[in-house]
This record gives C-alpha cells, structure tokens and sequence, in this order.
C-alpha cells in the first residue's frame, strides 16, 4: 500500500522534531558563580529569546580587582536578561559572592546593549547605587540614547527579516551622563577606574554584532571575556552553523554586521599571550586560543 502524507501530517512531524531537539537542551546550571580561573568567575544561565526558538546559555562574570585603596573590589561583566528568575540569580549570586570573599561591588561593565546583557540593570543599580557603569561610548545612543537596533540595516538577510519583528529595546537603562564611556579601539579599564591596578582588564572594541561592542582580556589568567563574538552552543540551535559543540559565529538574527564581526574576531586572536577565549553563549567552559583560532580562520 502506497503511503501519502498530506502538508498537516508533515508539519505536524516537523513540530515533533523541534519540539524532541528542544529536549535535547541541557538542564538549567546552578545559578552561582563558579570560579572559572582564578579572581574570574562565571553565573551561567538559561534564556529563551522566543517562545518558538530553544533557550539558550547566557553567562554573566565577575572579576575580583585588587585596588589601591582596599584589598578586594569587584566588577560585573554585563547585567543579564530582564526576566525575573535570572535577575534574582545575578542579585543573589553576587550577595553570596561577596558575603563569602568579601569585598564590595564596584564597576559594571557593559559589553553591549542587548536585552540579554543590560536586562537586570535596573535591579542591580537599585541594589547597588553607587556602583559605577561603563560601555564605549559608540555603544551609548542604544544603552542611554533611546537608538533602536531594529533600526540599523544590516548585512545579512537574518537579520534585516528578524529586525523589523523585534519588540523596542529599553534604551535609557542610565543617564549618558551618569556612565563612563571607554573609547578608542583598546585600553585598559584602569583609565576609566582610577581605583584599580593597571593590567587587569583590558578592553577592546569588536564591533560587528553591534556597533560598540567590546571584549575584556583578563590579563592575570590570558582570558578573552569576547561576549557575542562567537558562541559555543549546540549544533541544532536556530540561525547558527556549528556541525559540533564548538566556535561558531555571532547569532545571525542578533548580528548587524557579520563582516565587521569576522574582523573583530581577527583582532582578538591578535591578543598574543591569551589561552582562552569565553563567550556570552557558552555550552562549554571556553574555547581554547587554538580552537578559536581554528574556527575564525576557516570562514
């Protein structure tokens, strides 16, 4: 007997696909930073950007400074998305951390301002109102501007379809006024910071996923904090193009400038002495500086 399938019985056996990749997903991390090298520690996470597309990692960091007036301070590397049970678990992973190491919050340091990265803001500068923000300052009209990244016409046809769906971004998270804007294409954080010792945050601008990200080198341990400037998530996730857990490129529908980005990640494998390279989306620990390097000159 021949068999026929009608269009209801084949999209109905593609939504059963999805829906068993979906439960492939690796259940939800313990929501604590944990020590990925030393003075660095990592609070994965996980975040579904829509209802109809797989969740996926989203790590927030935290980086212990000696400075020149106490013995231990520490900084944030991005804020986090604003749903609700992952800013509980930014605020009380840090309580915890500083409870148990002492020392006081002192710096956020923004990579970009998308939604999954600036989204408990608001939370955390109410916790912590004295502590300081800083992004570069390409990056301002979209953090404290009111730009709109929906607006900005893009590279690649993912992204100028998905743009014009987006939601409006909360773009006035801080004063311009109240922020410090790193500049130029590197530096160090210490600049902006006067309180930090020299030659523990570097930054360097990588645009591409957005016009004014930036990464952080963490010298002590030749870490690369590279943000969105490749992930390393699962093979089956939407719009990316890793055969395997490994380096793959930004998210595609997050992504203004996929050839800006190819060259921003040129310039961080130009960081001689790094080891390590972490990514905001990460289903691993890091990608080592070989891989990493492997991976951005294959495309």
């Amino acid at each position: 007997m021949a068999i026929s399938f009608s269009t209801a019985s084949l999209v109905a056996i593609g939504v059963a696909v999805f829906f068993a990749q979906v439960a492939r997903q690796p259940p939800a991390p313990l929501a604590t930073f944990e020590e990925v090298r030393p003075s660095l520690y990592r609070l994965n996470y996980n975040w579904r950007i829509l209802p109809v597309i797989p969740s996926m990692p989203v790590a927030t960091w935290l980086v212990e400074s000696s400075t020149l007036i106490s013995p231990k301070s520490w900084i944030l590397i991005d804020a986090g998305t604003d749903v609700s049970a992952n800013q509980e678990a930014i605020l009380q992973g840090i309580k915890s951390k500083l409870s148990s190491a002492g020392g006081s919050l002192k710096l956020i340091l923004l990579t970009h301002g998308h939604a999954d990265h600036v989204g408990a803001l608001p939370k955390l500068l109410e916790a912590y109102p004295d502590v300081k923000v800083a992004y570069h300052k390409n990056e301002e009209p979209f953090i404290s501007g009111g730009a709109q990244y929906k607006d900005l016409e893009g590279d690649t046809w993912v992204f100028n379809l998905v743009r014009k769906a987006l939601p409006p971004l909360n773009t006035t998270l801080i004063p311009s006024n109240d922020a410090i804007k790193l500049d130029g294409s590197s530096g160090d954080v210490a600049e902006y910071a006067k309180w930090m010792s020299k030659d523990i945050l570097l930054y360097h601008a990588v645009p591409g996923h957005t016009p004014g990200m930036v990464a952080f080198y963490h010298k002590p341990t030749k870490s690369v904090v590279a943000a969105d400037s490749f992930m390393q998530i699962s093979d089956w996730f939407p719009f990316s193009n890793a055969v395997k857990i490994g380096p793959g490129i930004p998210l595609r529908l997050g992504t203004q400038s996929l050839s800006r980005a190819k060259e921003s990640q040129h310039k961080l494998t130009r960081i001689s002495d790094a080891t390590t390279y972490f990514a905001s989306h990460d289903s691993l620990v890091g990608a080592s500086a070989e891989s990493f390097k492997k991976f951005v000159s294959s495309w």
